[in-house]
């Protein structure tokens, strides 16, 4: 076996090396080609599966301040008989004034009871609205 070993000259081996390493005939474009594709596929899989986690979540349809501006031009609502509904509304326990002007039983308790707001401009807004008779 040595005898073997013994006959191989180093041109030999590095002849052998230069014809096994140098005759690579493969064509990178391949393996980038797919590689990319690979990196595509993960990414559209990395986006879809975001989609699914995402809960849809509704939108609000009504803001409390639009609607409270619609009903001030249509009920002609100055904005301190406003500021007095919203006083009356918290002593209320209501969460708007419009609850005072929608319910007139509402609105009566809040004239009647003690609060911050004035009897006097809660009368004109039940007055305006016609819950009350004019004098």
């Amino acid at each position: 076996m040595w005898n073997l070993l013994a006959q191989l000259k180093q041109e030999d081996v590095f002849k052998s090396i230069s014809e096994n390493v140098g005759n690579s005939n493969a064509d990178p474009r391949g393996f980038y080609i797919f590689a990319l594709v690979g990196a595509g596929l993960i990414l559209v899989l990395v986006i879809v599966n975001s989609f699914k986690k995402r809960e849809a979540t509704p939108r609000t349809i009504n803001h409390q301040g639009k609607l409270v501006k619609e009903m001030l031009k249509k009920v002609t609502l100055k904005g301190g008989e406003l500021k007095h509904l919203r006083h009356a509304a918290a002593d209320q326990g209501c969460d708007s004034p419009l609850t005072l002007v929608l319910c007139p039983s509402l609105l009566a308790k809040g004239i009647h009871a003690k609060s911050k707001a004035d009897k006097r401009v809660l009368m004109g807004v039940a007055k305006k609205m016609g819950i009350l008779k004019k004098k």
